[in-house]
């Protein structure tokens, strides 16, 4: 068994930058764990901001009404183990060693090949599961629709609220962000919302109705009022409570403590909470990296927004606190992020810069320097990968695996050079065959292809995997029409043989009832 230091190795290294929006691997590696997220309710959120507030939110006010809740976030600010919890308690390193190796042992056997978050998201399922909680409140990582949460059964499905952010993976639009993240949406579960566009409100609601599920949103069915100090009243479907404290700072806070509150109401019935619960559910909610002051003198506040509209959220904050004071911004961001937006915002209410930058690269930065670096030696490593598979005149069909020569000759290539090798001869040899171009070589058909594509995604990193889904996509869609056209020309044979023959028969029969008839 590998240390909880090695095991944290391994779960990260899953990481890669990678994002692959997609459901299927997680619903193989639970129906193989007897469907773990099946065996407690859940309360879903979504969101571009406000989930992770609004989940440790109603984790808390539930929590102290007695319930055994479950609390899984993303990202963690100090330790792994923030992300999965129980009431007040951590998971413990132990178990992160225990339920990754568990994880691990089946993907690898079974030849699943999971993401970092969809790894992390099963650990905290089987968990959930195997400690008999009460309901599990489950953030999204990113998106809703495709994202590995989206297996839950939730009571209730949250949207907290919605901006660009992520815009490779969830569209350049309102509406398509809205789309993905309407996705948690299920058939007859009721959903509640942030105070959200007049467009993206409606387009939502018509998402719901037509899985025939209730929503109700924040300025229409739900409201809040900031009072004098850190008060703020709240009047919901039912519920009128006034004067509710609240330790996290913000106008944005109180929104999102407006929107857990909506989403108590909906499920009280299953999970009915006093006001005594509530109060003091709201005035112990501890949640760190928003607007969160961690020392008075000189005040420092660490907040993590990334996006236009936490950015935005930010400077009204700092605004109202900071006063006469002098604001020194320290900065850092992400390349993928719109970090020239973000300045600009802070440029309103910082008196002073300080540009530093996070001691880790995305893949975005990653690839375009092993792509350069790499370049030159492409050639020779496609060359000793597409060699022995092109001498050996086949790829086994269906197998997902190459002759032993280019096995070894693959093996030989360097992780990050025959990554980058490989896909150069994607690029250049096989996306024209897929696309149409055709192939004269062992890649002759689809299926052959797609067994290629399955080997290869054994050898290359995460980061990559996204253009052999590409690939695997364009593959299947010509294996399809491949198929159809077998079959048409095989119905096509099979009537111009069958329909004289039956012709045949059916004049024989009449013959021989006209002469039974007369004889």
């Amino acid at each position: 068994m590998l240390s909880y230091s090695d095991t944290l190795k391994y779960i990260f290294n899953l990481r890669g930058g990678e994002i692959d929006l997609r459901l299927h691997r997680m619903e193989q590696v639970l129906s193989l764990l007897d469907h773990p997220e099946k065996r407690f309710p859940a309360l879903h959120i979504a969101g571009t901001n406000g989930k992770g507030s609004t989940a440790a939110m109603l984790h808390r006010i539930l929590s102290v009404a007695g319930y055994r809740v479950g609390l899984y976030t993303s990202p963690h600010v100090v330790s792994f183990t923030e992300r999965i919890r129980i009431g007040s308690e951590e998971i413990s390193e132990a178990e992160v060693v225990e339920l990754a190796g568990l994880v691990q042992d089946l993907s690898r056997k079974e030849g699943i090949p999971l993401t970092f978050f969809e790894f992390v998201t099963v650990i905290a399922l089987v968990y959930f599961a195997r400690h008999k909680v009460d309901v599990a409140v489950v953030e999204v990582g990113l998106g809703g629709r495709l994202d590995a949460t989206n297996v839950v059964l939730p009571r209730v499905s949250m949207i907290t609220t919605i901006s660009k952010d992520h815009e490779a993976y969830l569209g350049s639009d309102l509406l398509s962000i809205a789309w993905e993240k309407g996705g948690i949406i299920k058939s007859g579960i009721p959903v509640v919302c942030g105070d959200l566009p007049q467009e993206i409100g409606e387009f939502l609601q018509e998402m719901a109705k037509l899985k025939g599920s209730s929503s109700y949103f924040l300025g229409r069915d739900f409201a809040f009022t900031w009072n004098e100090k850190d008060l703020f009243d709240y009047q919901g479907l039912e519920w009128s409570l006034a004067d509710l404290y609240l330790p996290l700072r913000g106008r944005f806070q109180r929104a999102n403590a407006a929107l857990a509150l909506g989403a108590l109401e909906v499920v009280h019935e299953e999970f009915p909470v006093t006001e005594a619960a509530i109060r003091e559910g709201l005035k112990t909610v501890f949640w760190p990296g928003r607007f969160e002051v961690v020392a008075g003198e000189p005040t420092i506040i660490l907040d993590g927004a990334h996006n236009g509209e936490g950015i935005r959220a930010l400077v009204r904050e700092i605004r109202d606190f900071k006063g006469q004071k002098k604001v020194v911004l320290l900065f850092a961001a992400m390349a993928d992020k719109d970090w020239p937006l973000m300045l600009r915002e802070l440029s309103a209410v910082a008196d002073e810069f300080v540009l530093t930058r996070v001691p880790m690269e995305t893949i975005f930065e990653q690839i375009p320097h092993v792509l350069d670096q790499l370049r030159a030696e492409a050639h020779e490593l496609v060359t000793a990968v597409a060699g022995p598979l092109e001498d050996s005149g086949a790829v086994p069909v269906g197998s997902g695996a190459l002759n032993p020569d280019s096995q070894a000759a693959a093996k030989r290539l360097p992780s990050s050079g025959g990554s980058v090798a490989v896909l150069e001869f994607y690029r250049r040899d096989i996306r024209p065959f897929l696309q149409g171009g055709g192939h004269a070589g062992p890649l002759a058909t689809p299926s052959q292809a797609l067994a290629l594509f399955q080997h290869m995604r054994t050898l290359l990193p995460l980061p990559l995997h996204k253009t052999l889904s590409d690939l695997e996509a364009i593959c299947e869609e010509r294996r399809q029409l491949a198929l159809q056209t077998q079959l048409h020309y095989w119905l096509h044979g099979w009537l111009l043989l069958h329909i004289p023959l039956s012709m045949a028969l059916l004049v024989l029969a009449v013959v021989h009832a006209v002469i039974a008839l007369r004889y």
